[in-house]
């Protein structure tokens, strides 16, 4: 019999607009620089996934006139579960968009909303796998051979937005949708949340599905992907150096918030991406435990090594 986790299970995928004419530039970055894996192309769209992600797509690049954050995906149980916390989003005051099945390809009914004061949220029940690149009868667990030579991440780890007021996205995201959260950051008088990693299920990668910054409404701060070790993200710094890839303020280094080590780095969009290993492990339990920082930690909490925060790296990326 399978285990089964109600509500939200897992975070499907991320979707961006980028001007990028037929996504060419798009597909050369983020398959032959970062080493995903193409599964549907169309006109204006282009699914990738990581080679270790048995469902179809993580990462959805729509050609747009304008470089922007779509959605968030997050995959729930079950049509029911989808009535619930659909129920719930209506009872804090938020409006809810149905859409059929097929908005993204193999996607079955879903809705979407914005967390109060961040970006759009799409819930769904069905999307088919098509199994990992290795296939699951006694695999070669090892990076295919096309992708060798490229940091090739295992799979979708979390994104990272901004949001106009933290307390009132965390308060939203804890009550309505059930995520818990993992760590947090509050100004050093203890009035104001500033940041916060949540997480819906057990994870040795951070405790985090999102992770909340305060800045201007709806924007994305990055996108990470998970790696199997420290080692592998040294390497993978030397690659993507040496494909021209621009290494952001804090590159390979110990984050504290969050517990990974981690490699931040951006596309030729202005994306900020993640390369992460490791991560406090967590489990929803009610006497689960928050980690908590205060702001004038922050440069401890970003980066364990400099210790001297990094202003800039607050700023959302798109």
């Amino acid at each position: 019999m399978a285990l089964k986790h109600g509500g939200i299970i897992r975070i499907a995928y991320v979707r961006l607009a980028l001007n990028d004419s037929r996504l060419r530039q798009a597909q050369f970055f983020y398959c032959d620089s970062l080493g995903l894996v193409e599964t549907y192309r169309q006109p204006d769209r282009l699914y990738l996934r990581c080679w270790h992600e048995a469902f179809p797509y993580s990462l959805v690049l729509d050609e747009a006139p304008e470089n922007s954050l779509v959605e968030i995906g997050f995959q729930v149980r079950d049509s029911q579960d989808l009535k619930q916390l659909e129920n719930n989003v209506i009872r804090a005051g938020v409006e809810v968009t149905h859409d059929p099945a097929g908005i993204l390809s193999g996607m079955g009914e879903s809705i979407t909303f914005a967390i109060p004061g961040g970006p759009t949220l799409r819930l769904f029940a069905e999307l088919p796998q098509i199994g990992y690149m290795t296939g699951f009868d006694s695999p070669d667990w090892v990076t295919p051979r096309p992708l060798r030579g490229t940091p090739a991440p295992f799979f979708l780890n979390h994104a990272g937005i901004t949001v106009a007021d933290p307390k009132a996205a965390v308060d939203f995201l804890t009550q309505a949708l059930g995520f818990v959260i993992s760590e947090r950051i509050d100004s050093d008088d203890g009035q104001r949340l500033l940041s916060a990693l949540l997480f819906r299920m057990q994870k040795e990668a951070g405790g985090q599905e999102l992770a909340i910054f305060p800045g201007p409404a709806g924007h994305l701060h990055h996108i990470a992907f998970t790696k199997e070790d420290p080692n592998d993200i040294l390497v993978d710094g030397q690659y993507l150096r040496e494909a021209g890839v621009n290494i952001d303020i804090y590159g390979p280094t110990r984050q504290s918030y969050g517990k990974t080590f981690s490699l931040h780095f951006h596309d030729p969009f202005g994306v900020r991406l993640e390369l992460c290993s490791g991560g406090r492990i967590t489990e929803v339990h009610p006497e689960f435990e928050a980690v908590r920082w205060t702001e004038s930690q922050l440069g401890k909490a970003l980066s364990y090594f400099d210790r001297d925060l990094q202003a800039a790296f607050l700023q959302p990326s798109l």
